[in-house]
This record gives structure tokens, sequence and C-alpha cells, in this order.
């Protein structure tokens, strides 16, 4: 039979083909504006084609790419999910994806995607890299408090990053809003970067920034910039320029960023002037110049690197720069690795998407012994965040500076300022036997740098918490009566991150017994201490009751312990195992603990209030008697050395 078709279906059919072909040239219009880099543009041809073909999947993953090069993370990962529920995702898809879902703070789920994905590509450095970051992100999250951060407020500026000082100020890159005839950034949609200084007036506040110099500022971008430390000469990005109007574009219709670089003569710049590395195919920039003008570290993306930008270095001979040297892998990674800065004592700070970070871009600072790196130390947070952290600057001493980052949408300039690092000490005051909580323990803290002191009384609880200074020798002291005062003393450093010190007091209840009595079950029937007390382990070689050196840090415990305990008077009591005559060990056993009385003794403690005693082998604490076959480990429990407190406290 004939199929017929009827006029309605011709309408539909006509009407789904202008959909397409609608769809296709919004598609088309998309991907020569995403070409040029006009992502702003390619998002609204790509949305619109989507209404029209929205299970395109094809169009989604250049949405989503589109948003994440416009930092719209949360619209990227809403494509890379829809594409990744739909069919899978691909190759290095899978690590855009993960990227973007850290920098939305979903660590679990990223770390999800690159585990999937290393199984089958186990040698991917940036995968490994970034799933490590996964794992370690509450280490990098840690101290919430190491830096206090600002933003700087400057008018009319859309975007601002890549401060470096100058004058009484900061030179920075910024965009505006477009306003009467100035060239258009297809990428934002905002004006190009400009060269802009800005100071603070006489009341401490920002100014209204002005721009920089007209000699460096071009039709297109400019800046970031670097400067020697007379400032009398300046290396600074720029668009590749193939004269003064016109950018220089290469074969594949690309226009590269090159560092140029100026020199300040009788109050003006001179010309700028390209680089001699330049080159039409790749781009340099983010410069870092050395304060005598002869080092420079940069970022490109020329060819024979690790992948994506890497961090470069040139030295300069008064004549020219020398062929850059890449810095290698410790610094460099499949990643980019971007916006280097000298601090004034060599260390090198850089941004990177590699390494181990919190999303995006990380701040790292690595240094060079003996012509090699060392390995890069992410900075944490707050300095860092999951966003795009970049551009350090810091100011004499390194305590004060600025960073770049778009933790709030836009590239902004923040001001820092470190903190004084934050030590907590915490414990609880418990008994040595069963670790109850003591209550009613007085704990006082004595800083021995400044003098000051603190006190507190446990609770029923048995804890107690104080607030420490950075720098700083501190004694803390436990005390109550009818229990041993304990001791102890520690030091603070100057870490930037938050510290907690664990600190618990095990204390022992103090409880008198007769002079001559000890532990164990002696053969006798004798009388036994009522407590005994381990000194803990003192070595003596065979046959000897000379003290070793490694009984001494044991001993030197027991020195303190006596010494906060000033009314107490002690008896050491030494045993020994089964083996041997009882005549034989009880004399090797006095000699031990008077060697150890000797010990105390040499240590400042009043010999009025030591006593010795040993017990050979009387008072064994286990089965192992004379004739009994035992173990070389059930031996040793028996060689023992303790001591009790003497009644009546003095001797």
């Amino acid at each position: 039979m004939k199929r017929m078709t009827s006029p309605q279906t011709i309408v539909i059919l006509l009407f789904i083909g202008i959909l397409s072909s609608c769809a296709n040239g919004r598609i088309k219009t998309g991907d020569k504006m995403y070409d040029n880099l006009s992502y702003t543009k390619a998002v609204d041809n790509y949305e619109k084609a989507l209404k029209k073909q929205p299970d395109n999947n094809e169009l989604k993953l250049k949405l989503a790419d589109s948003h994440r090069n416009l930092n719209n993370s949360e619209e990227a990962e809403m494509y890379y999910s829809e594409v990744k529920e739909a069919q899978g995702l691909s190759g290095q898809e899978n690590v855009r994806y993960a990227q973007t879902l850290m920098k939305n703070n979903k660590y679990d789920q990223a770390g999800m995607v690159l585990a999937e994905y290393i199984k089958t590509n186990p040698d991917d450095r940036l995968a490994n890299d970034l799933y490590a970051s996964t794992q370690n992100v509450e280490e990098l999250k840690e101290d919430t408090s190491a830096y206090k951060l600002t933003p700087v407020p400057l008018d009319f500026v859309v975007s601002m990053f890549g401060p470096s000082h100058y004058g009484k100020g900061i030179v920075f890159a910024a965009e505006t809003e477009i306003t009467g005839a100035a060239s258009t950034n297809p990428w934002t949609g905002y004006s190009y970067l400009d060269l802009y200084y800005v100071e603070k007036d006489a009341n401490g506040f920002w100014d209204v920034p002005t721009t920089f110099d007209e000699t460096l500022n071009g039709r297109f971008h400019d800046g970031p910039a670097s400067f020697n430390k007379e400032q009398d000469m300046v290396v600074y990005t720029r668009s590749a320029m193939r004269n003064a109007k016109k950018q220089l574009i290469n074969e594949k219709r690309e226009n590269q960023f090159y560092l140029y670089s100026s020199e300040k003569k009788e109050g003006k710049w001179s010309e700028p002037k390209e680089l001699s590395f330049n080159d039409p195919n790749y781009s340099v920039g983010h410069p870092a110049l050395s304060e005598d003008g002869k080092t420079l570290y940069f970022s490109s993306n020329m060819p024979g690197g690790y992948g994506g930008s890497d961090l470069y270095k040139s030295t300069y001979d008064g004549e020219k720069w020398s062929e850059p040297l890449n810095l290698g892998n410790t610094i460099n990674t499949p990643g980019n690795e971007v916006f280097p800065s000298l601090a004034r004592d060599g260390r090198l700070y850089f941004s990177s998407e590699g390494h181990e970070t919190l999303g995006g871009l990380d701040v790292f600072v690595s240094e060079s012994k003996g012509g090699i790196w060392t390995k890069p130390v992410n900075l944490a947070y707050p300095l860092n965040t999951s966003q795009d952290d970049f551009s350090i600057l810091f100011d004499k001493g390194d305590t004060t500076g600025f960073v770049s980052s778009n933790r709030s949408g836009e590239d902004m300039i923040y001001s820092f300022v470190q903190m004084s690092p934050i030590f907590i000490l915490e414990g609880i005051a418990a008994l040595k036997s069963d670790k109850a909580a003591i209550e009613g323990v007085q704990i006082t803290l004595i800083n021995e740098t400044d003098g000051d002191s603190a006190r507190v009384t446990t609770g029923k609880d048995g804890k107690f918490k104080f607030n420490l200074l950075p720098n700083s020798k501190y004694t803390v002291k436990g005390e109550k009566e009818g229990y041993f005062n304990l001791t102890e003393e520690f030091e603070t450093g100057n870490e930037s991150l938050e510290k907690t010190i664990d600190f618990n007091f095990e204390i022992d209840e103090i409880v008198e017994s007769k002079s001559g009595t000890g532990s164990g079950t002696p053969d006798d029937g004798s009388e036994t201490a009522k407590k005994t007390y381990d000194v803990g382990e003192v070595f003596y070689d065979y046959d000897s009751s000379d003290i070793r050196a490694d009984a001494k840090p044991t001993l030197d415990k027991l020195v303190r312990l006596l010494q906060d305990n000033p009314k107490i008077s002690i008896e050491i009591q030494s045993h020994c195992d089964s083996r041997g005559s009882q005549a034989y060990n009880v004399g090797l056993s006095n000699r031990r603990a008077q060697s150890v009385v000797n010990y105390l003794i040499s240590k400042d403690v009043s010999k009025n209030r030591l006593k010795s005693k040993g017990f050979g082998k009387a008072q064994p604490v286990n089965h192992c008697r004379t004739g009994v076959e035992c173990s070389e480990e059930e031996h040793q429990v028996n060689r023992r050395t303790e001591f009790i407190v003497l009644e009546n406290k003095q001797i």
C-alpha cells in the first residue's frame, strides 16, 4: 500500500528542519567564538542551541568547558554531570570534571571520579596529585586563623590581580567596564587588561587607581608587571603585537602573550622591547624579576615542558637574556604552574593546579638548596581556597602582603596579615592505675618566658585547658593533697598552623609503707608493702651494679618526681630473678639499689630522703621460682627496680 503524508506532517518536519538548522548555526557561531576565546559569547550561542537540541551531549561538553574557562564552576559541573550520567566521560574529561567538583568543595565526589579514572590511567601524574588532594583536604583546611585576609577595595575596576611593589603603593593588572570606544576583551566582555597604580592616602585608605603609564599600556592586554629594586627596570606581560595597533596572529589564528621590558630614564619609561625568547607559537608571561634585575622567572607553555604551563628561569648578562631553563618536575607538573614570585630570602612562590591543592590554583613555596628545588609546600587555607588563588606578594618581614584570588567570583586582590599562631593546651588529670578522672587537681601553668601564670582546678571530668603564646617556654604543674605532684616542661614554636597540645597527667595516689616491705609474694610469708611504684626500666650489665647510660633518662624522671614532692622520703628496692643463690642475689640487688640512690644523690636529692634495699630473688611477681623453668621474658619480669614511700615522711 502506498504511504500518504499529511500536510500537517510536512509542516512539522519543515519546522523541525528549521529548528535543527538554526541550532547548527548557533553551534557553528559558538565554536568560532570559543576558538577566539570569546567564552561568554560562546556560552550564549551554545545554550540557545541546547534548547533546540536538549540531548546533544557533545554540545553539553562544549558548554561545560566554556563555563570552566569562565570559572563558572557550578554550571560546568552541571553539564559534566549530565554527560557522565548519559554516556560517561572519556579521558581528560574525567580530570576536568574532578577539578570542577573540587572547586565546588565536593572532594568526596571528585575523589571517586579520579579513583575510577586512575584504574585505567595509573601513570597520570595530575590525576594522582588531584586524588591525593581529595584525601588530604582536611589537613590543608586545618587552620582558619593563620592569616587574616581583607579585600582591597578599588574604584571602577571589575577584576584585578598581580600586584607588584612600586613607589609608595602597588602596580597591578585590571580590567574595567567598557566605556566609550574602549576595546572589549572577547573572553570576559570587559576591557583588556591595563596596568594601574594605587597607594593609600594620609588616613590609610586606598586611593582611586590611576593608569600607570601610557607608554606601557597599549590597545590590548598589558600586565602583570615586575620591577627591579631600583624600580627603573620593568618586565611585564602583554599581548604579542605586530605594531602599535595590531596584534600578532600566528598561522593558527592565535595571539600569544609576550614578555616586554622597559627602562626608566629621566623619569620616563622607554618604548617596550620584546624579550628574545618570545615566540608566536607559544605564550610567555607572569614575570618575577630579581631585585638586581639579572634573573627572571616566568611561566610558559613552550614545547618541551611537562604539560600545561611550566615555570622557567632566564638570566641577563647586561645585553641579552639567556635561553630559558625549565625548573624541572619537582616544581612543574602536567597541570599549569603560573605566577612565580620571588621573596627577599630567595624562596620561590608560585601557583599550581597540580601537586596537592584545594582545587583550582593554589599558592606553593619552594627553595633552591644547592641548585635543587625542594618539594613545594601548599600554603593552605585561608591563603588558598577551592577556587583560584595566585600571584602572591610579600612585604618586608614576610608577615604581610597581597594575594590574588577569584574566591568571590571575580579576580580580586586581598591584603593579608599573618596572625600569631594559636596554641591550646588541653588535658585531663587521671589516676595512673585505671585512667579514672580526678576531681580537684590544681593545674598551674607558668610561662617561663615572661613570668605570667594561670591556674585552674579540675572538675569531675578531670579536664583542663589553657591558651598559649607562640615562642614561649612553659611549665605545667598538677597538685592535689594525697597525690604525687607532677611537673612537665614544653615549648611552643612559631608554626603557622593552629596547634592543640594534648597533655594528660597520670597521677598516683601517695600510699606510705614500712621500710623493708616490698612487692611480690615472699616465700617466707613476710609482710609486703601497701603500695610499690615502678621506677621504670633500669638496665645493668651482667653481674654489674653500675648504672648504664640508657637507664639515666628513666632515673631523671624519678629525680624530677622527688623535686616536685620535697616532703616525701623513699626506699629504692631492687629484685633479681630466680637463677643463682639467694645470698649472691641479695648482694647484687643491694648494690644495684644503692647505685640508684647514689645517682639520685648526684642529682642533688638529699641523702636523708633516701634508703635502699635489695631483696635478691625472695619476692618474685610470677611463678618463676627456684627450679622452675621459665622463658627469658618471664625471668625479666622479676628483675625490677621499684620504690616505696616511707612512713613518717622522714628517715
